[in-house]
């Protein structure tokens, strides 16, 4: 777990993500796409920092599975509902949101509790593998074909944008946007 004493306080935070934001809409960004979101303490100075660029403000939160089997935020020193943390970023009014780094076999329950606090554009985009410092691993990588059947039940739930991140290749992007053509 990580030592709290070491971390930085919430104005250092604070500060870090308006600078971080403010530079990229200076930039020329079209939007700003958080990831990697699941920690409490960071939700409302992230969120917040983004909206205050302009731009469209989309999010991605990052989950994992309990051992009893519920969705939790990824946030590794404890057990957090991800219904919790959606609760608590529903409040900003995001432009899109959705499920990322998180395993395809679990996207689609998390996609049901990001429906129950978000009523907006939905997104996806898994990971497959696992990091073991210092790199990720490329074991047991989703098929192309498996992800884009996961991806068809994330479209019957909504799912607008698919992507992919680590882990995935280019033949998995191309698998996605087979579904592409297919709902045309």
């Amino acid at each position: 777990a990580a030592d709290e004493s070491r971390m930085p306080s919430d104005a250092e935070v604070a500060d870090a993500f308006a600078e971080l934001a403010a530079i990229h809409r200076e930039e020329g960004c079209d939007l700003i796409l958080l990831e990697m979101v699941f920690r409490p303490r960071h939700v409302d100075l992230l969120i917040a920092a983004a909206r205050e660029t302009g731009l469209p403000v989309w999010c991605g939160f990052a989950c994992r599975r309990a051992d009893d089997g519920r969705v939790l935020a990824f946030e590794p020193s404890r057990e957090v509902p991800f219904a919790d943390v959606v609760m608590q970023a529903g409040a900003h009014h995001l432009d899109a949101a959705g499920v990322m780094h998180t395993p395809s076999n679990l996207i689609g329950d998390a996609i049901d509790v990001l429906k129950s606090g978000f009523g907006g554009p939905l997104t996806a985009y898994p990971d497959s593998g696992y990091f073991k410092m210092p790199e990720w691993q490329f074991e047991n990588i989703i098929p192309p074909l498996d992800l884009q059947d996961y991806a068809r039940g994330w479209r019957q739930q909504g799912v607008q944008v698919f992507g992919g991140c680590c882990g995935l290749s280019p033949e998995h992007i191309a698998a996605l946007a087979e579904l592409r053509t297919a709902a045309a």
